[in-house]
Formats: structure tokens, sequence, C-alpha cells
């Protein structure tokens, strides 16, 4: 377990930078926010206020939905850097001509494996999370000053962002994570190739042969969709917000979809580990 532990931090140092990136773009965002709103107030007339738009959701909703949008970008920037990560996690070795090194170190493969999918997918989440509590207080002092906030219903907002994008990244990591170990060089690109190539040469045959071959690209889609609320009733929220969030929670987490979310990405793991193993014995 320690020679875990030391692989974690080993890979983590290695990817440090990579992984602070997204902070750096978040903060450069906010940067131009405030750039922005400073020329506004001296040069214009910035003044916000909630209230004061007719037809204005409720404050309940204003909160949940607020901190559902804040983390789109924050979201989307973390996929791209999961992949960034991942699709090089077990061909790197080849390409610095390293891995009779790293075959050779006292170390489990299913360890160094392990350790490299871990930071590659859970550090991106932890930067996600970092930037979701940041995101969280600025748009609490925001909403204090222009409307109302409410803690409960926020933070559940915030929260099943980070869990959706958690959720899609597990899949599109895992999926990358295996491709990284079948190609030496731009692991995604040329794993999407040859899933897109498959999707095209199936839909041909089902149109030709009236076959009914599944379609690899339309499966994997719908497991990395999660049920975010791309949209909110209004007069479902505003009857019961707390039951509204627990059905949220329903779609997003807690159902069967998660647990052959986890088996998905646990078995592209395996598989991308067994190949990694007998490419190093080669």
């Amino acid at each position: 377990m320690n020679k875990f532990k030391a692989l974690i931090r080993k890979d983590l140092q290695i990817n440090k930078k990579t992984l602070m990136i997204p902070l750096w773009i978040t903060a450069g965002f906010y940067l131009l926010i405030i750039l922005i709103s400073a020329a506004s107030y001296f040069f214009g007339n910035l003044n916000f206020d909630l209230g004061n738009i007719q037809g204005t959701p409720p404050s309940e909703m204003i909160n949940y939905i607020v901190n559902i949008a804040i983390m789109a970008l924050p979201g989307f920037i973390s996929l791209i850097f999961i992949i960034i990560l991942t699709q090089g996690a077990l061909n790197e070795n080849i390409r610095n001509n390293s891995e009779l090194f790293h075959c050779s170190q006292p170390v489990s493969i299913w360890y160094q494996s392990a350790s490299r999918y871990i930071v590659g997918i859970a550090g991106n989440w932890l930067v996600l999370f970092a930037i979701a509590l940041f995101n969280f207080i600025v748009a609490a002092i925001i909403l204090a000053v222009t409307d109302k906030f409410i803690f409960n219903i926020a933070f559940a907002g915030m929260t099943q962002s980070v869990v959706s994008f958690m959720k899609t990244g597990l899949i599109i990591g895992g999926l990358t994570f295996f491709c990284s170990a079948v190609f030496k060089d731009k692991a995604f690109m040329q794993g999407l190739a040859i899933v897109v190539g498959v999707q095209f040469l199936f839909m041909i045959l089902n149109a030709l042969m009236q076959w009914h071959l599944p379609l690899p690209l339309s499966y994997i889609m719908k497991l990395i969709h999660t049920a975010t609320p791309a949209s909110v009733d209004t007069e479902i929220f505003s009857e019961n917000v707390n039951l509204y969030i627990i059905e949220s929670w329903k779609k997003i987490l807690i159902n069967w979809k998660t647990l052959l979310q986890v088996g998905v990405s646990g078995a592209l793991f395996v598989g991308a580990t067994l190949i990694y193993k007998s490419r190093e014995i080669k």
C-alpha cells in the first residue's frame, strides 16, 4: 500500500501542471468578468437586480439553476483534461523509451496502471470540485446581493451538476484509458476514428442488407449521457422543492445506470491493464 501511495504522489507530481490548467483558465475567466464589470461601472450604468425583472422565477429556482449553469464551462474543461491525461496514461513510457525501466521496478503493473487511472480521472474530479466550491461562493455573493441566497437548494444544484460531469468523465476517461493501452500515439483520436468507422460500416450494412447490427457510437452516447436538469418545470418545482431535488438525485445518481457506468469503466480499466501487461512482457 505504501508503494501505491508513492505511485499516486509521483503521478500527481508529474501531471501537476496539467491538472492546474483548469484552475488558471477559471482564474482568467473571472479576471475577464472583473475587467468587464469595472468598465461597466466606471463607463456605464451597472445596476442589476433580479427582483426588478418581470416574470422572474422564484428565488429557489434561481438558486438551483444558477448553480447548475455556472458549472457547465468548468465541467466541459474537466472532461477535456481527463481525455488529455488518460490518453497518454499507458503509452507515455513507450514514447519515452522507458518501458523497460518501469517494467523492472519492484511494483505491480496493476498498481502502476491504477495510479495513472486514478490521477487521470479522480485528479481532475478534485480540481473540478475545487472550482465548484469557488463558483458556489461567487454565486452566493451575487445571489445575496441581487435576490436571495438559499444555501441548501444552491448547494444541491452545484453538487448535482458536479456529479453529472464526474459520471461522464468516468466513462470518457475509462474509454480513453483503454485506447491508451492499444494505441501508441493520439489514442483518443485513433479510438474515436475506429468507433466512427465501425458506426458508418454498420449503418451501411443495415441499410443494404436489412440487418440490425448494433451501432457502437449510439450505445456509447447513451452510456455517457447523464440526466442533468436541462430545464425546470416552474409549477412542479414550486410545489415541492425538496421532492424535486430528491427526484433529480434519483435520475442522476441513484439508479442502475450508475452501477452500469461504474462497471463498464472498471472493465475498461481491467482490459487496458491486461493489454498493457502483455505488451510490457513482450
